[in-house]
């Protein structure tokens, strides 16, 4: 509130009060599509060097896998055996790569902790001020 003036009705008083509130919350509406889009240009940079990572390693993986049954089959274990155990441990590998990147990407990574933080703060502040 810019000025304490006593004189001045409370009408006046109460509809500057409600201007000041509205602008309070479009500038936290402004802050919060200002946040998600830090957050959501963040997260599609990050998909694109996580597929160009992925793209580039997958033949050093499969050479490696590879490598590994041939090790297997040199130490005595038939080949056939030797893809079943590397496929299933990968597969493994994989499900538990998938569910890590699920839960990373649920609950709370997209929220704008900040904007939440400021509106509660600005409404503690407009019910002092009402």
């Amino acid at each position: 509130m810019a000025s304490h003036d006593s004189t001045r009705p409370l009408g006046s008083l109460f509809t500057d009060v409600v201007s000041e509130i509205t602008h309070l919350f479009q500038t936290e509406l402004r802050l919060v599509r200002a946040e998600m889009n830090e957050k959501v240009s963040r997260v599609a940079n990050s998909g694109a060097l996580i597929g160009a990572g992925a793209v580039i390693l997958l033949p050093a993986v499969f050479i490696l896998l590879l490598a590994i049954v041939r090790w297997l089959a040199v130490a005595g274990v038939p080949e056939q055996w030797g893809l079943v155990i590397v496929g299933g441990a990968v597969a493994l590998l994989g499900v538990a790569l998938l569910m890590k990147g699920i839960n990373n990407l649920k609950g709370s990574a997209l929220v704008p902790q900040r904007t939440i933080e400021q509106v509660r703060a600005d409404v503690s502040l407009a019910k002092e001020q009402v």
